[in-house]
């Protein structure tokens, strides 16, 4: 058969079917040129678009081959129209397969913005001490990595439209791509909140370094429990909407699995808050791990403050005596002379402050007891305070890590 005639049959079954040569071509992913050049017989489709036209127009490779229908003596030939719809099937998954192939290596690319933004962040931050610049330069990549991320679906997407699949199979086609999507947006979630933390830079000159780490997985978790939970009702709406189909056995597994996360995120949830309820009472400044002495008369009280001592060591607090038991010069080269008074106003204990390792003084109902706070005690206090917060930031992490852990474990798996 000449390839005029091949031509010449789709021009014929494309006007017969109210088709534009761009309404072929799109079917086809093809130019609409490239229709024109096969109608004007200066060229022939590809063998492997050869079942996919025509199940298109509803007719046999063969006939299409032939450049006509076949007679009705031939129709008895069951066998050949079998081999031909078996030839449309492998060449729709061929299709089907081709386009989440090339939807899968964009999502390579957009993952790997993804992960130069977290680079950027972390070399801005550890290396530059730049912590805020890091911040916002890995927000940029994130940026970037979603509107990639969003304009490869929707190639994706367009790429099998008017092009005969049955909703069954867009369906699929839909779902794949749908996991790559999630499995690019959780990332950047990820990443952004294990990037948050350098906001607490109190300076655009400064680097984030204890405790970053240990932070970044916390926030990382909490965005991706975030995530999850928007996933959670998009998958549902998707469903309820038609964009997904499900047969009997996938809507069990689904309704299943949606029961099963659903009551692991709420779990979670209230373990969460309990955590940060506790983690809020004890590591809210170092009252509760302060120690101090305690003098039950004036007179070791006095010996104790007019003592020479020095301190040289770094402090998280300024040393400075109660404004309200300052009496005299405040001039650094003088000795500080203050006192105590009771309720009535009498003056009951005065003494030189010379003692420069007191940072606080904390008196009782009656001034006495008397407690005293160091610089040493302070210091001390604030590392046990950071341990502490450290050791919530584990338990953050081990807690969303275990509510994961027990939903794959009991998920259902087709």
């Amino acid at each position: 058969m000449e390839k005029k005639t091949i031509g010449g049959f789709i021009a014929a079954l494309r006007k017969a079917s109210g088709m534009t040569q761009r309404d072929l071509a799109d079917r086809l992913n093809v130019s609409d040129k490239t229709v024109s050049r096969w109608e004007r017989d200066d060229g022939a489709p590809d063998l492997s678009l050869i079942p996919v036209i025509a199940e298109i127009f509803g007719v046999t490779c063969d006939e299409l081959l032939r450049g006509e229908r076949r007679s009705p003596s031939q129709l008895d030939a069951t066998s050949d129209e079998d081999a031909t719809s078996a030839k449309g099937e492998r060449e729709r998954r061929r299709l089907i397969k081709s386009a989440l192939s090339r939807y899968k290596i964009r999502t390579y690319i957009s993952m790997g913005v993804c992960a130069a933004g977290l680079l950027t962040a972390l070399i801005c931050n550890f290396a530059f001490l730049r912590a805020l610049l890091g911040f916002y330069l890995g927000a940029a990549f994130l940026v970037a990595s979603v509107v990639c991320q969003v304009v490869f679906i929707n190639l994706a997407l367009t790429s099998v439209e008017d092009s005969g699949l049955s909703q069954r199979e867009l369906s699929d086609f839909r779902r794949g791509v749908y996991r790559g999507a999630k499995l690019d947006f959780g990332l950047t979630a990820a990443v952004f909140g294990f990037t948050a933390p350098l906001l607490t830079a109190m300076d655009t000159n400064m680097g984030i370094t204890s405790g970053m780490t240990l932070m970044g997985f916390v926030f990382a978790g909490l965005a991706l429990a975030v995530f999850g939970t928007a996933c959670y009702f998009l998958t549902s709406l998707f469903i309820k909407s038609g964009a997904f189909i499900l047969n009997d056995e996938e809507t069990s597994v689904y309704r299943r699995n949606h029961r099963l996360l659903g009551r692991c995120a709420i779990v979670l949830a209230a373990v969460l808050v309990l955590t940060v309820v506790a983690d809020s009472t004890f590591t809210d400044g170092i009252q509760f791990f302060r120690k101090g002495t305690v003098f039950n008369d004036y007179e070791s009280f006095k010996d104790f403050m007019e003592q020479d001592v020095e301190y040289y060591g770094s402090s998280y607090i300024t040393p400075a005596p109660p404004a309200e038991s300052v009496d005299g010069p405040s001039c650094e080269d003088e000795e500080i002379v203050s006192h105590i008074t009771d309720s009535d106003g009498n003056v009951v204990c005065e003494y030189v402050w010379r003692n420069k390792s007191v940072s606080l003084i904390s008196y009782g109902e009656n001034t006495l007891p008397i407690t005293v706070y160091t610089h040493e005690g302070d210091n001390l206090a604030f590392e046990k305070r950071d341990l502490l917060d450290r050791a919530f930031y584990v338990l953050y992490c081990l807690e969303i890590a275990a509510a994961a852990v027990v939903y794959l474990r009991r998920r259902a798996w087709r």
